[in-house]
């Protein structure tokens, strides 16, 4: 269980150069929190006193500097192809070694930072021809047989951002062991500290996006939809491109909604009838085209999609709306939106690569078909007939591999309905192997849509560890319907729960099904 909503943030870092740096820039990037930090040399970091720094480790840092670690590695005859594959093999040994020696004594993700070969001043000599080196071949190896626990961050990739002349310091390579810059060692700092979020699911939610000079250019109401801007070449691509984004950031599991002050037929038209529309009325949970206030219709989306206003960001060309939102409902984040900086600031956003299109999809078409659920509730004055109108399916059972992933997310992001208890999926394959703990997942349809998998409840002997139920499934009751089932199958004395500010309801209703149980 990680520690970082308690405050606390334990951090090991392994290395084989002096990079003290790291440890201010993480403190920085983990503001507010106590972070706690071991710095272990990387010939002893199998030292028996650390093995308990390892096992309450939140992430574990390794960075090996490859000039250090092989300083002859280069000047190796490579015309003796067996010796040179014999070294890459030895070395992608000893590598998948050291991940294998951390991951048996720690739950926590390991952070590899992968070699690099800036440091030979031989670009020089030999010009930029491409070359796949040494180096290259390691990294490559070493992506490839890494185990789950691990995350690769790509150093190369780092010091490219920042530039080679900017990345390394000489004086402090010869006098400290240190070749890294203070910028370096700060960036990687940060891209830590963005990872860690990224895999404990601490992102935005949501992104509320005005239209006129942000989809498009111009002004639909005043220039038509023939003539607003938007296109492949010219004024028009920055437009598109920013489209394009948009639709990466839909396809790795942001929800996009729109308000705009505009007439909504035109809105629509633009979405389903310009060629050159990236983004479709598909991709759009919910739609507030009228003329009222933007704060007022931003809360209107947040109702709908029962999504907090924290985890809301509203993106305008306009200061007078930004201020007006900023104003009324500071808990949203709000972005001007300026082409050249844009980008950037919707790091905000921190996302998963391993994303399931399919669940996307699903939920976002139970977005889309709320208004028909509203609709069909309206018809009906007891409630109960209502559940039944919408003709749930409701399974519930222990829960497969294939989906873990989406359980840990659902862990990571439910603050509602939910005792508290986050995992990673590193966590849950750890759990998931000891014959006292059982995994359950709950999916869910109706009439209008499939919602997919939005519940799960863990059983640890006679403890329950694990409750999660998404915000999409609330008003329907699923929440009894788990715990019945859980007080079917199980004995529970104890319930583990943390607060989330959010959850007091839920606690409420443990407290109606187990009278008896004890609170973790």
């Amino acid at each position: 269980m990680k520690n970082y909503n308690n405050g606390t943030v334990r951090i090991s870092v392994i290395s084989n150069i002096v990079c003290e740096n790291l440890e201010s820039s993480l403190r920085e990037c983990f503001e507010g929190y106590e972070v706690l930090i071991t710095s272990i040399q990387y010939w002893d970091y199998m030292n028996h006193k650390y093995m308990e720094n390892y096992a309450c480790s939140d992430l574990i840092i390794v960075w090996l500097n490859f000039e250090f670690l092989f300083p002859d590695a280069y000047n190796q005859d490579h015309r003796k192809q067996v010796e040179s594959d014999a070294f890459i093999n030895d070395v992608t040994k000893l590598c998948a070694s050291i991940t294998e020696n951390l991951t048996n004594v720690s739950n926590c993700k390991v952070y590899w930072l992968l070699f690099e070969d800036y440091f030979l001043p031989i670009r020089q000599i030999i010009g930029y021809v491409y070359n796949f080196s040494i180096v290259d071949i390691l990294n490559q190896n070493f992506v490839n047989v890494h185990n789950q626990h691990v995350f690769c961050v790509n150093t190369k990739d780092i010091i490219a951002e920042i530039g080679i002349q900017n990345a390394f310091d000489k004086k402090s390579k010869y006098r400290w062991s240190s070749p890294y810059s203070r910028e370096l060692i700060s960036t990687v700092g940060r891209e830590i500290y963005k990872q860690y979020k990224i895999e404990n699911s601490m992102t935005k939610k949501c992104l509320v996006l005005d239209c006129d000079n942000v989809l498009w250019g111009g002004i639909l109401a005043d220039d038509g939809i023939e003539n607003i801007k938007l296109g492949s070449t010219g004024y028009g691509r920055i437009f598109q491109d920013f489209q394009r984004f948009l639709l990466y950031l839909y396809n790795h599991g942001v929800t996009l909604s729109i308000v705009s002050k505009n007439n909504s037929k035109d809105v629509l038209d633009v979405f389903t009838g310009h060629s050159d529309m990236i983004l479709h009325e598909n991709h759009i949970a919910c739609f507030q085209i009228n003329w009222d206030n933007k704060p007022d219709n931003i809360r209107i989306i947040s109702k709908s999609l029962n999504i907090g206003l924290d985890q809301m960001v509203f993106v305008d060309d306009m200061q007078f709306e930004i201020e007006a939102v900023r104003s009324m409902i500071p808990e949203v984040t709000t972005i001007l939106f300026e082409h050249n900086s844009i980008y950037d600031i919707l790091s905000c956003f921190n996302l998963k690569i391993d994303t399931n299109l399919a669940d996307i999809e699903r939920r976002n078409m139970t977005y889309r078909t709320n208004n028909f659920r509203e609709t069909l509730k309206a018809q009906y004055s007891d409630y109960v007939e209502f559940i039944n109108a919408l003709e749930m399916k409701i399974d519930i059972h222990e829960a497969k591999p294939i989906e873990y992933n989406r359980i840990s997310e659902l862990t990571q992001r439910t603050n509602k309905c939910t005792n508290g208890r986050r995992y990673t999926v590193a966590e849950i394959l750890q759990r998931i192997t000891r014959n006292d703990v059982t995994l359950y997942a709950l999916t869910l349809s109706d009439r209008y849509s499939d919602l997919g998998l939005v519940g799960s409840f863990e059983v640890e002997d006679n403890t329950l560890t694990v409750f999660s139920l998404s915000c999409r499934a609330l008003g329907r009751e699923i929440e009894n319907r788990m715990l019945e089932y859980i007080a079917l199958k199980h004995k529970i004395n104890y319930i583990s729960f943390s607060y989330t500010q959010k959850n007091n309801e839920i606690r409420t209703l443990f407290v109606q099904i187990f009278p008896d149980a004890t609170f973790l």
